[in-house]
């Protein structure tokens, strides 16, 4: 008579002639787990992100920022300083080693020291420089002061590290005779008709200028009797010269019924000079529920038109106490 397994006998022996390859795979999977977890780990901080400055020809200014590593690995790092210029329009940018010359900076930019390694934990503050030339031409230059990572050494791992590069943006501005000009493109919402609220408004702001300058203002929005029903504040960011940058805000109240008119109102500029006004029109209507409220008073209705004789019949006999 042959010999029986049972399911658990069985599992067991494919498990027993398997052990060897899950072995395996598990091996595997934790050094490709740890490469993962090591590689996640790596990285530095920099702090502020954005400086702000003035200067006239001649000057020369000096910041400082602060440089971290929250890893648990020694880190080298290498500072530098890169042009940059806007991408798309929601305000990021691009390092740009060769940027127009009309707005650059980097070239005017040191800093001390250039190279060093952060113990895990640790942090560095490091200085740098601008030094503006005597025959600097007024308006707005535009740079950043990188650091990147070279080189690692931690728990397991010595040597190069994926390039990786944090920075600062340096937005200066040269005191003399500058263009401040702002337009708005486009000032829209995604329909002219909603059936509920919220409602999106999307501003485009055109920097025609030689200065980058930061819009502020609001939403204004009135109903058909025009009413103000509200001021939507809009968040203040930079333009840069020669961009374009799309700044939203929301209306955020779902029920609203009829035409409202929506228009900015705001200013930029050190001298607070006003934007011009852009109007637009928009209509919210819950065609559903109002839909559903004429199907149910139109039912009402015709119920009573057709009983409209047995109501006439109660009415009599509750007045007069008549029956015919």
């Amino acid at each position: 008579m042959g010999k029986e397994f049972s399911a658990n006998s069985l599992l067991g022996f494919i498990m027993k002639g398997a052990k060897p390859v899950i072995i395996l795979i598990l091996a595997i999977g934790g050094l490709i787990l740890a490469n993962l977890v090591s590689a996640q780990t790596i990285g530095i901080t920099i702090s502020p992100l954005t400086f702000e400055l003035t200067a006239n020809p001649g000057d020369t200014i000096t910041n400082t920022l602060k440089v971290y590593n929250p890893t648990d690995s020694v880190i080298s790092i290498k500072m530098e300083a890169e042009d940059f210029k806007p991408v798309g329009e929601t305000g990021e940018v691009a390092v740009a080693p060769e940027e127009e010359i009309t707005y650059s900076l980097k070239r005017w930019v040191k800093t001390t020291p250039t190279e060093f390694t952060l113990e895990p934990k640790d942090q560095k503050f490091v200085d740098f420089e601008i030094s503006v030339p005597e025959n600097a031409e007024p308006g707005g230059k535009y740079g950043s002061v990188l650091a990147s990572i070279t080189g690692t050494v931690g728990e397991g791992m010595t040597g190069a590290a994926v390039a990786q590069k944090v920075g600062a943006l340096l937005l200066l501005t040269i005191s003399g005779e500058t263009k401040e000009s702002l337009a708005i493109k486009d000032f829209t919402t995604p329909s002219s008709f909603f059936e509920y609220g919220p409602v999106l408004f999307s501003l485009r702001f055109e920097n025609t200028g030689t200065v980058h300058v930061r819009p502020k203002g609001f939403v204004t929005i009135t109903n058909w009797r025009e009413k103000k029903v509200a001021d939507l504040e809009f968040s203040q960011s930079n333009v840069l010269p020669g961009a374009i940058r799309k700044i939203e805000t929301k209306w955020d109240k779902k029920w609203l019924f009829g035409k409202y008119t929506a228009m900015i109102v705001g200013s930029y500029g050190i001298d607070n000079l006003p934007i011009s006004s852009e109007v637009l029109t928009f209509w919210v209507f819950p065609w559903r529920i109002i839909l559903a409220i004429l199907i149910v008073l139109i039912l009402v209705l015709l119920f009573f038109y057709k009983t409209r004789k047995r109501w006439q019949l109660a009415l009599r006999i509750l007045i007069k106490g008549e029956q015919k």
